[in-house]
């Protein structure tokens, strides 16, 4: 009895953890435009979200349902001469943080610093979750990490 009450209870949590999951809607937390050289090479655009979800079609549907509201309030994607983009979705985690001495264990690959803001705390933890590109065949690539 104690194991079929056990069983029970983490089927419950376990179904409340995906539905908990699956209506939280994804928040984002910062954006940062493409950071173009004067050689015309672009850096993707960066979104900062939390809250995304893990299935790559669930997470490709809230691209499309929101590509337009994102374009109109952060001016994301930012388009080349030829059009083609690049947008990188990464998970805010616990925000922002100092960038990593190199004598610490933690590697600077780890984490992702944003050069425009003048802040001490302007890095943040690489943790990319989903890539967005306009690619050279008029296509859309989509990569979940």
């Amino acid at each position: 009895m104690n194991k079929l009450l056990a069983g029970c209870i983490l089927s419950i949590a376990a179904c409340g953890y995906v539905i908990w999951q699956y209506m939280t809607p994804v928040e984002i937390m910062e954006a940062h435009g493409a950071i173009c050289s004067e050689t015309g090479s672009c850096h993707s655009d960066i979104l900062l979200v939390r809250h995304f979800p893990y299935l790559k079609n669930r997470q490709i549907a809230w691209w499309e349902a929101n590509k337009g509201k994102i374009q109109a309030k952060y001016g994301i994607p930012n388009k080349d001469e030829n059009g083609y983009y690049n947008v990188t979705i990464m998970a805010f985690g616990n925000g922002f943080r100092t960038e990593p001495n190199e004598s610490l264990l933690l590697s600077t690959d780890e984490v992702y610093c944003f050069d425009e803001m003048v802040t001490e705390m302007r890095c943040i933890n690489r943790d990319i979750l989903f890539t967005v590109s306009k690619t050279p065949n008029g296509g859309l690539r989509y990569q979940s990490y």
